[in-house]
C-alpha cells in the first residue's frame, strides 16, 4: 500500500497507526488518530491510543488493537464502579428497546414489497 501524500510505504493497516522511530510520551500518543473517515454509519474517529488513569495513580496509553483486552477490562471496571455508586432501585435497567418496533416495521415493509411483486407477477 502506498501513501497518497508521499511515496513512502505504510507498514500498518491504518495510516494513523504509524510506527514511531523513537519512544513517544503519553501526550504524543493521545494525539494520534488511527481512523478518521466517513462511511454510511457516520463519522468514525478512533484514537490510536486510549489513555487510562488507574485508581493507583498510574497512567497508561493503551493501543486500540494490541491492548484491546486491557481497554475492555478498564471499561468494565469503570462500569462496575459506576453501578456501585448508583442505587439500582432509583434507576431500574431499561429492558425494552426500539428493536421490537424496528423488526415489526421491517416485517411489514417486507410483506408489502412481497405483495406488490406477487400482484405484478400474477
Amino acid at each position: 500500500m502506498v501513501s497518497h501524500a508521499s511515496n513512502k510505504k505504510i507498514l500498518t493497516v491504518n495510516p494513523g497507526d504509524r510506527i514511531a522511530p523513537e519512544p513517544q510520551t503519553i501526550e504524543e500518543k493521545a494525539k494520534q488518530i488511527a481512523v478518521d473517515n466517513w462511511d454510511l454509519t457516520g463519522h468514525d474517529k478512533i484514537p490510536t491510543y486510549f489513555v487510562i488513569n488507574y485508581p493507583n495513580g498510574e497512567v497508561k496509553a493503551l493501543h486500540h488493537v494490541r491492548d484491546a483486552r486491557a481497554i475492555s477490562d478498564a471499561i468494565r471496571q469503570m462500569n462496575l464502579q459506576e453501578e456501585e455508586g448508583t442505587d439500582r432501585r432509583a434507576n431500574p435497567p431499561i429492558t425494552s428497546s426500539g428493536l421490537i418496533i424496528v423488526v415489526g416495521i421491517s416485517c411489514l415493509i417486507l410483506c408489502l414489497m412481497t405483495a406488490i411483486i406477487a400482484i405484478g407477477v400474477f
